[in-house]
């Protein structure tokens, strides 16, 4: 599809996207088969009257009309009545005007002592609520009373106390750049990201995070220049837990301004901890953005039918069951037969994998992306040169914890997800691993064993600050 951009009221423009139509259709209570039929519908309308622009307000028009012919009155007046997911929400408090930030008030529920998981999901509902709603518009003063209701009503009383007094804790200290603007909050939640990245656990990120703060307002320190504040949580670290530590902490605060973006690549088969791995990474680096390779196979088969690409329709481990039907292969499959089902799986997948890489570093935005498709040698793309690649392969070395993991997996989908069907296949999805592993040596890319989850972020974060290292290096020689 060639590019589409979304101009806003105020002129912000950005790439059109289906993800963000069957968005907004979900949030108006439409199914998602039908919600990707109209976005499907709306997308090659653009394209088939050459549009290189769309209005935000053009784009909801002919979703409404859309939803209209399809479902009604009553479903378009939905549609029409709420604000769409490519439409801003605009803050407003005495400092001025600004767009509201999923990630920001995430960064403030972590702040209140709320996980990152529950952070995340209070801050989807608060969201979705304003978008039902209809809020193009709101008070600063508004919006926390918005989300001290969710809070209540998820979690109770207490919870939303706590929210509230949150700001009583901030001292409100401000950070500046070089030269003296612009100037930012403090944030313990920011400041306990770089820790963690630098291989602190969250709760001793948190709270050497939390010794900072009341230091600066201990002295009296309402605004601090970033590069000082970094020294001083360097002299910490050096002081608390050792030289290595406060290094990489520095190196990895510098890498920043190589002003390339980071996209960290995770393969491994199914229940090995990929996605587990993925998180825990991404939120210590404060990437924002994670994309999982099933998501993109689902994409792939609602526009691709069973009949032109078998593979797509089936788990990467039974692929070959596929090619069984097409080349009329008998009896029990080969290992090669196996393989060969996974790969022609794999190579389908890597073009819309290939496609995300190559949209985020058009943008220069990081992102994570895992999956059992994630596979080296398969993700090259024109781009690369422009961003930070990292790729690692998760592997479970142990048998038997790794069939403890589909059990686990089973409880905790509550049968959604039944373990018997991976058990069945367990013996494609180690000579698949012993496959990948072998690719990843013969490449170079590292192997993170995760037999022992906590073990694998820490392996993680050593692969992740070992290629720092070198970029610093190489970065520090040229000046």
């Amino acid at each position: 599809m060639p590019e589409v951009y979304v101009i806003s009221p105020r002129g912000l423009r950005w790439p059109f996207s289906k993800g963000l139509v069957i968005e907004s259709l979900s949030n108006a209570g439409i199914d998602l088969p039908v919600a990707d039929e109209i976005a499907h519908t709306l997308e090659q309308g653009i394209v088939g009257q050459g549009l290189a622009e769309i209005s935000s307000e053009d784009l909801k028009e002919r979703m409404a009309l859309e939803v209209e012919r399809r479902l009604g009155e009553q479903a378009a007046d939905r549609v029409r009545r709420q604000t769409q997911t490519f439409e801003e929400i605009i803050i407003s408090d005495e400092h001025g005007e600004r767009p509201f930030s999923k990630g920001l008030l995430v960064r403030s529920l972590e702040e209140a002592g709320f996980s990152l998981r529950e952070a995340h999901e209070l801050a989807k509902q608060v969201e979705q609520t304003l978008r039902r709603a209809g809020k193009v518009r709101l008070e600063a003063d508004d919006l926390e009373d918005y989300v001290s209701s969710q809070i209540k009503k998820t979690y109770g009383k207490e919870a939303r106390k706590r929210y509230q007094k949150r700001l009583e804790y901030g001292g409100g200290v401000f950070v500046v750049e070089e030269g003296g603007e612009p100037r930012a909050p403090f944030s313990k939640g920011i400041l306990s990201q770089s820790l963690m990245a630098a291989g602190l656990t969250p709760d001793r990120a948190y709270r050497m995070a939390r010794e900072v703060e009341r230091e600066l307002i201990r002295e009296r320190r309402m605004v601090i220049d970033r590069d000082e504040l970094r020294r001083r949580v360097a002299d910490l670290l050096e002081k608390r837990i050792g030289d290595d530590v406060a290094e990489r902490y520095l190196m990895l605060r510098e890498v920043r301004s190589l002003d390339r973006p980071i996209h960290i690549l995770i393969g491994g088969v199914t229940g090995v901890g990929k996605s587990t791995l993925a998180a825990a990474l991404a939120y210590r680096l404060g990437i924002t953005r994670m994309t999982s390779s099933d998501s993109v196979r689902e994409i792939l088969r609602a526009t691709t039918t069973r009949d032109l690409v078998p593979t797509l329709h089936t788990s990467s481990f039974n692929s070959w069951k596929a090619l069984v039907e097409v080349l009329g292969i008998e009896g029990e499959p080969s290992d090669e037969v196996i393989l060969q089902g996974y790969r022609d799986q794999v190579a389908r997948v890597s073009v819309g994998i290939r496609a995300i890489q190559e949209r985020n570093a058009r943008e220069r935005t990081s992102v994570v992306i895992e999956g059992v498709h994630v596979v080296p040698g398969f993700l090259g793309h024109p781009l690369q040169s422009e961003v930070i690649q990292i790729p690692m392969l998760v592997t479970v070395e142990k048998q038997k914890v790794h069939r403890d993991r589909f059990r686990l997996r089973e409880r905790e989908t509550k049968g959604r997800r039944l373990m018997e069907r991976y058990l069945s296949n367990f013996a494609a999805l180690r000579m698949i691993q012993d496959h990948l592993r072998d690719l990843a040596e013969t490449m170079g890319v590292p192997v993170i064993p995760g037999d022992d989850l906590d073990k694998a972020v820490e392996k993680g974060l050593e692969v992740i600050t070992s290629r720092f290292h070198d970029l610093y290096s190489n970065k520090k020689e040229k000046i």
